[in-house]
């Protein structure tokens, strides 16, 4: 049974991708409407970057809604190959200077406010019928996450991190036990109630892989992952940022006709044109009242 809950679906060649905007006079689109995988397509009003997780090319524009709400979203029809405008070599964070690495935090809209006085606060959701993202990120990435918060606090000098699972969480924490004591600065708490928000930098789990791959790489993370429950059974599931939650039904061939269809507990209105992003967790089917 363990083994069950800690296996997932991958499904990271979605037929489109839906990228959301709010101002077409910020994009960047080349004449050709052909995009690349981590391409910059321009910004957000409120200055986020806006990447392409795959490759191929922009067949249109249509109105989807989101976790939180409903935006213009580029429609681009994925070429599968995920071809790249150029190959990025892994770079040493230690040789990197600090404000090359804010830069990188900025670009992919991971920077905060952080100095030598800051502590780091990871944290970890868990619900183990509902939510278990976090849980497979744990299991299957605890080495680099341990040393993505390492790396990331020798940057800036921060002396403490606290990483907050839930108690009920073993998986997670098994995990981290093998490798943790290596890492003398980062400690493992049950709950981030004491944690003073003008004192400390608050990251997700998901947040600090792509801190990592942004630095490192200087690249996007491009995929997220959801556990959807359907008749009381957890599917968890790796799938492409903005993937369309209808091709995703379709292609599990999870039944969703004539029910409803929850998104972080809120009812989706329309499956047809609902978007996943990385703020989605769960999807929760059920029948009509």
């Amino acid at each position: 049974m363990a083994k069950k809950i800690q296996e997932y679906i991958t499904y990271l060649s979605p037929n489109f991708i839906y990228v959301p905007f709010d101002n077409m006079e910020l994009l960047r689109i080349k004449k050709s409407k052909n995009v690349y995988h981590n391409m910059s397509l321009g910004s957000t009003s409120d200055g986020k970057q806006l990447y392409s997780p795959v490759s191929g090319s922009i067949v249109g524009i249509k109105e989807m809604e989101y976790n939180g709400g409903k935006f213009n979203s580029l429609v681009i029809e994925n070429d599968f190959i995920d071809k790249k405008e150029k190959l990025n070599p892994l770079k040493n964070v230690g040789k990197l200077k600090k404000s090359e690495i804010i830069e990188s935090l900025t670009k992919y809209g991971l920077n905060r406010n952080v100095n030598s006085k800051t502590t780091l606060v990871v944290n970890s959701l868990y619900d183990k019928k509902y939510d278990l993202k976090d849980m497979v990120i744990n299991h299957e990435s605890y080495e680099e996450i341990l040393e993505a918060i390492d790396e990331f606090m020798s940057v800036f000098n921060m002396k403490n991190c606290y990483i907050c699972i839930d108690k009920n969480d073993l998986y997670s924490l098994n995990a981290y036990e093998k490798y943790i004591n290596a890492f003398l600065n980062i400690c493992i708490v049950h709950s981030n109630r004491k944690f003073k928000d003008n004192k400390c930098a608050f990251y997700g789990i998901e947040e600090i892989l792509a801190i990592h791959k942004a630095i490192c790489l200087d690249y996007m993370y491009d995929n997220t992952i959801v556990t959807i429950n359907s008749n009381n059974e957890p599917t968890i599931v790796k799938v492409k940022l903005y993937t369309s939650l209808y091709e995703l039904l379709k292609a599990l061939k999870i039944s969703f006709s004539g029910k409803q269809v929850y998104v972080n507990n809120k009812l989706v209105n329309n499956v047809l044109d609902f978007v996943l992003d990385s703020s989605c967790r769960s999807i929760v089917i059920k029948g009509n009242k």
